[in-house]
């Protein structure tokens, strides 16, 4: 039997590319020291692991894992949330 491939002169749909894993994290903020704000301004465009931040004041813009962004936040929502139970 000969075996041949068949060819459609359609393309297949795809499905739609993910979105970046750390995206949710864009524009969540959190203080530091009381005086420090750091907030998630996107996502790293050459690793999407990877996120960019803001500090200010100073206005440096810096790069972090996604991971440790979301530990640092997920530190800061246990505080604030901690506070509000003891008021």
């Amino acid at each position: 039997m000969n075996a041949q491939q068949i060819v459609f002169p359609f393309r297949a749909k795809r499905a739609k590319p993910p979105r970046a894993p750390n995206s949710d994290l864009i524009g969540r903020s959190y203080a530091e020291n009381e005086y420090t704000t750091v907030t998630v301004i996107g996502v790293c465009p050459s690793d999407v692991t990877r996120v960019i931040f803001r500090r200010d004041p100073g206005g440096g813009t810096f790069s972090m894992f996604g991971w440790l962004m979301r530990f640092a936040l997920m530190d800061s929502d246990f505080k604030e949330k901690k506070q509000k139970r003891a008021a």
